[in-house]
């Protein structure tokens, strides 16, 4: 559990590393699942070109935009695990410095 005081405030932000790490694994499982299983099956499904003509041919034509929808839900699981990696790395970092600051103090 890593604890950061705020910044002239007496409340700081307590974040336990292993929940983070569980976010980072469970974002990329995701990523994993639709970039291998649901962004292939909908590529191909767009290429299929099974309704022609017929009163509902106007609701067919969104299905591009329904594409693009997806692309952007995959887009979104990719910023979140970014963000995710960017805490993680912020952690070490206050890690280290706080480390440094342990060693100079003790002046080992």
């Amino acid at each position: 559990m890593a604890h950061l005081p705020a910044r002239g405030a007496s409340v700081g932000i307590t974040v336990d590393p292993d929940v983070i790490t569980s976010v980072y694994s469970q974002l990329d499982d995701i990523i994993i699942e639709l970039e291998s299983e649901a962004l292939p099956a909908i590529k191909e499904l767009g290429r299929l070109r099974f309704y022609e003509a017929g009163e509902a041919i106007e609701a067919m034509e969104v299905y591009p935009e329904a594409n693009e929808k997806f692309q952007d839900l995959l887009d979104n699981y990719m910023r979140a695990s970014t963000l995710v990696v960017d805490i993680l790395v912020t952690m070490i970092e206050t890690d280290e410095a706080i480390a440094e600051q342990i060693f100079a103090a003790l002046e080992v």
